[in-house]
């Protein structure tokens, strides 16, 4: 998750730092990005947009010779990339199986021994398949990558809720180990899930509260030990968290096989075309 996150940062950054340096346009940068490979998905694309948009008016905002109450610039528009990268993808479709006269057109470049080869009864038919099927790999595979960007984002917004509600508690005198047991058990008995992400998840929200000079309890009570409400609204944001993270671990499993098995089909598309 946070090595998405990392990424859709890195990737706004050297975008709008271009653009406010060279003024170089943000979308043609961005449909660069993405037909190279460094943007895997769509939806990491939008959110790209929306990281670099808020890095350039920022930028813009403290540059000392800009009217603060009248920022323009040409932003990056989702609509508008994803417009051109749909059109590139269609134009490319005519080289994703060979044409139709593809021995009348080679007739005069190579010689008839290549040419008898190349056409031959099952070689190109099987070829077309090949790649086809590797296409259809690769939609879903990207589509796989939307489901985890969508469940990182999901994570994201669950720690910051869980965050927020532990701040609550603790400024009510609640101890940070009760919490912290409470959440990890219920996702252990209840959920099957991965209760040491949780309690990293704790520690970690503990430690932004003793940097923010809250006092922070942390011993145990018996409240800790007693039976679960589950129906707890601080359980909610634990809930989505365990779910999300489950999810982004099957899908990065998932994802990894079939890249694997791309990989495969591009050894095989390559040899035949050597």
């Amino acid at each position: 998750m946070s090595e998405i996150v990392d990424k859709i940062k890195n990737l706004a950054h050297e975008i709008s730092e271009d653009y406010l340096l060279t003024n170089e346009d943000m979308n043609e940068a961005l449909v660069d990005l993405y037909e190279d490979g460094e943007i895997d998905n769509e939806e990491i694309l939008k959110r790209i947009c929306e990281h670099v948009n808020q890095n350039v008016y920022l930028g813009l905002f403290n540059q000392p010779d800009v009217d603060k109450s009248n920022i323009v610039f040409n932003k990056a528009d989702y609509e508008i990339i994803s417009g051109k990268i749909k059109e590139s993808e269609e134009a490319m479709k005519d080289y994703n199986t060979p044409p139709e006269n593809f021995r009348s057109n080679l007739d005069n470049a190579v010689s008839d021994d290549v040419i008898k080869t190349a056409s031959s009864n099952s070689h190109l038919k099987e070829l077309g398949v090949i790649v086809e099927q590797r296409q259809v790999l690769r939609n879903f595979r990207n589509q796989l990558g939307i489901m985890k960007t969508a469940s990182a984002s999901d994570a994201e917004a669950a720690i910051l809720d869980i965050a927020n509600d532990t701040k609550i508690m603790i400024s009510n005198g609640d101890s940070i180990g009760d919490i912290s047991k409470i959440a990890t058990r219920h996702v252990k008995e209840n959920m099957g899930g991965d209760a040491v992400k949780i309690a990293r998840c704790y520690d970690y929200i503990h430690k932004e509260l003793v940097d923010s000079n809250f006092n922070v309890k942390t011993g145990f009570t018996k409240i800790s030990s007693q039976r679960i409400n589950t129906k707890s609204h601080i359980l909610k944001p634990v809930e989505t968290f365990a779910t999300s993270i489950a999810k982004i671990a099957g899908l990065d499993e998932m994802i990894g096989n079939l890249s694997s098995v791309i990989s495969a089909f591009d050894k095989t598309i390559n040899s035949a075309k050597a």
